[in-house]
């Protein structure tokens, strides 16, 4: 019995001392670099929550009207008829397939060989401009965007942005799968506070710069600042045949 209980005291001792060496360890004061990357990280989690929360509640506001516009029709045809209407549209007009106006900004992007020459960065856009020009457009649609075309391709859930090399071992950025070419021109609608604010943060004309990449942008408010086409490119099932198995 005092064998066993030995044992345990042994065990129980160095349990706890392996926890006070983990707390040690994990209790390091933290560099001002890592707090301010922690700040960081935590200020964008609680503004993706708080978008999210926006997301949500006008989802729970656009519910409630299609449940009140179809109760009232109930019996009336001619009203139903238009509250499925009404609901096409809705449905139609967040899907991209319908233009959009309002305020917004147009970001204009293009070759500038007047710009300072810096040879890290200097001609580096040419080969990742899919990958900067993706970047921007999630900061945008993160921060206020509700509607963004690129070069008059309207961007949807299934939109690509990519480049493409050809033979000749040149790239082609391709939206949409169509190709377009500079000067790219990014226009969105939306909150033009967020949208610029966000381009600011991420230094986004700095950084186009360096690699002598000129970066305009053009803010536009009011009820006609810009427009952002519809969609018209083929949506996922276009395609789809229906499989006869008789």
């Amino acid at each position: 019995m005092n064998r066993n209980r030995w044992i345990w005291s042994v065990t129980g001792i160095s349990a706890a001392i392996g926890f006070m060496l983990t707390v040690q360890l994990t209790s390091k004061p933290q560099s001002s670099t890592t707090a301010v990357s922690s700040y960081l990280d935590l200020r964008t989690q609680i503004l993706e929550q708080m978008q999210e929360h926006q997301m949500l509640t006008k989802e729970l506001a656009k519910q409630a009207n299609q449940l009140a516009q179809f109760q009232a029709s109930q019996g009336n045809n001619a009203a139903l008829q238009k509250a499925l209407a009404n609901d096409a549209h809705t449905v139609a007009a967040e899907a991209g397939m319908e233009p959009l106006s309002g305020p917004g900004i147009v970001i204009t992007i293009q070759d500038d060989p007047n710009l300072p020459y810096v040879p890290d960065y200097a001609g580096k856009f040419q080969g990742v401009a899919d990958q900067e020009i993706s970047q921007i457009v999630n900061d945008l649609f993160a921060n206020g965007a509700t509607a963004i075309s690129i070069n008059g391709q309207r961007l949807v859930t299934t939109s690509s942005i990519r480049l493409v090399t050809g033979l000749d071992g040149l790239s082609t950025l391709q939206v949409n799968t169509y190709p377009i070419s500079m000067p790219y021109k990014i226009t969105a609608v939306g909150n033009t506070d967020l949208m610029q604010a966000v381009l600011k943060v991420n230094e986004v004309a700095t950084v186009l710069n360096l690699m002598q990449e000129d970066c305009l942008v053009t803010v536009k408010k009011g009820p006609a600042g810009v427009t952002v086409p519809g969609y018209d490119g083929p949506m996922p099932g276009s395609w789809a045949k229906e499989v006869n198995h008789g």
